[in-house]
């Protein structure tokens, strides 16, 4: 019977193998993390909502319109305040867009200063109601 020990360095190559492996764990928990929280904000939801059943979106990309996964920007939010400016990948059956968002909370209440889906092809789509004119 032989007896064979273990080289350091395969003890050494399996450690740094194990750290290699739970860094990329890491990161995919935060990455995970970081995305599914800006999915779950209100300017995100209203206007993903919103831009789902707006008929020249509709018609543009092709239903169904489904957000995609890598939500850019920035969402702040303090107590009853924040700000939102977002951008949101859209996909739809014949082409894909973007969804820009911006937007502010003030008392609790989310408002909406811009909200433009732009489709990969045409022409850029305001899904807010035109400013009353007047004042």
């Amino acid at each position: 019977m032989s007896d064979k020990k273990t080289s350091p360095l395969v003890w050494v190559g399996i450690g740094c193998g194990v750290l290699f492996v739970g860094g990329i764990a890491f990161f995919a928990f935060i990455f995970f993390v970081v995305f599914a929280s800006m999915r779950s904000t209100a300017p995100y939801q209203d206007s993903v909502a919103f831009a789902k059943v707006h008929p020249r979106v509709i018609l543009a990309l092709g239903a169904p319109v489904e957000p995609g996964w890598f939500v850019s920007g920035n969402i702040n939010t303090s107590g009853q305040s924040g700000s939102a400016d977002i951008d949101i990948p859209l996909k739809g059956s014949k082409q894909n867009g973007s969804l820009h968002v911006v937007g502010t909370k003030e008392g609790g209440r989310w408002t909406y200063s811009r909200m433009i889906v732009t489709p990969d092809k045409g022409e850029p789509i305001d899904l807010l109601p035109p400013a009353e004119a007047g004042g």
